[in-house]
């Protein structure tokens, strides 16, 4: 189908479960030219084709692309004219090391109050921010060099994790993915949530975080039949506290209507390197917990994916967690394997 159709036919379709974003008035083609010949930069076909025939800014699934106007007032032309002058830095030529040494290069110049703004040139030349993906993350829209056509999510306030270019595929690929993952949220009416200790209070009014994990927790041990030796709340409340204070701890929720309907937690611990971990930090996955009435609905899916996206950022090398019978169905399709050596002894 093509793409900007098929756009059209997703938007309609997440129409009939949820009030969002729409489309603006489509622009000119003058007006994309103009905008070219003023930004010193020519865009990509099926950008353009987005904002005259679909919409000068608008849904992008999981995402908000902006208009002309706001990329415009965002970043002047007299910006525009100095990274045209430098080659793209985003054109699939740099390895993982050469990406990860920069990043570690932009985070030591930012701690020390250095001017980044020669590295922030560097990355961005050849493209435009055409949108958001949250905060401080950037949709970066490469318009020339080896990448032309092709969006990357930059974020400079977590460049010392970066461990590859960060490229999330072709610009017509990643607005249509993204409307299919936005559509399936909204059947589900499924909100998954990161919780730190910033935050941990304000899921809704009056509810504690920690009071929920604890809670899940316990219900999760029992159904998976775990002898009540003793009452576990205090030691757990224990842990949340210390281990929330020092983001060596962070937890995911799944929110429906306001209610919690499944959490997913993840303790990042270290030890010596090895070879299948070089970094020796390990993501170590527990308390993945769904109510029994929103099962088989991804709920532990997406919960899931979105711990080991943290774990990717937070420079572990694997992830590991024990499974319940039930859950090693899940695990496998999201490719866990078995380690048949893994063994432990109470004390």
């Amino acid at each position: 189908m093509d793409f900007i159709e098929e756009m059209k036919k997703l938007i309609d379709e997440r129409s009939h479960y949820q009030r969002a974003q729409s489309c603006n008035a489509p622009t000119t083609l003058k007006e994309v030219r103009d905008f070219e010949r003023d930004m010193n930069i020519v865009l990509p076909e099926n950008y353009v084709r987005y904002l005259t025939e679909l919409g000068n800014g608008g849904p992008g699934g999981l995402y908000r692309i902006y208009s002309l106007d706001h990329v415009r007032n965002n970043y002047s032309p007299e910006w525009a004219a100095e990274t045209a002058q430098l080659p793209p830095m985003l054109d699939h030529s740099l390895s993982d090391d050469e990406w990860k040494a920069f990043g570690k290069r932009y985070a030591e110049a930012d701690e020390n109050d250095e001017d980044t703004g020669d590295m922030e040139k560097h990355i961005l030349a050849g493209g435009i921010v055409i949108g958001t993906a949250g905060c401080t993350m950037m949709l970066l829209l490469m318009c020339r060099g080896a990448a032309a056509g092709e969006v990357f999510l930059i974020d400079f306030d977590y460049m010392e994790y970066l461990e590859e270019e960060p490229c999330l595929g072709k610009f017509e690929d990643v607005l249509i993915e993204g409307m299919r993952k936005n559509i399936e949220e909204a059947k589900n009416h499924i909100d998954v949530r990161t919780i730190i200790k910033d935050n941990i209070c304000n899921i809704r009014e009056g509810v504690n975080m920690i009071d929920v994990l604890v809670d899940m927790r316990i219900r999760q041990l029992r159904e998976e039949g775990a002898k009540e030796e003793y009452d576990l709340a205090p030691a757990l409340r224990d842990y949340y506290d210390r281990h929330f204070g020092d983001h060596s701890f962070r937890a995911w929720v799944a929110i429906h209507e306001g209610e919690i309907v499944g959490v997913c937690g993840m303790s990042i611990v270290e030890k010596p390197p090895y070879f299948s971990c070089q970094t020796g930090r390990i993501g170590l996955l527990s308390s993945v917990y769904t109510v029994p009435e929103f099962r088989r609905r991804g709920v532990a899916k997406r919960l899931v994916n979105a711990a080991i996206r943290f774990a990717k950022m937070a420079k572990c090398g694997v992830v590991q967690l024990t499974a319940s019978n039930d859950g090693v169905k899940l695990y496998t399709a999201l490719g866990f394997t078995h380690n048949g050596n893994f063994m432990q002894m109470k004390l």
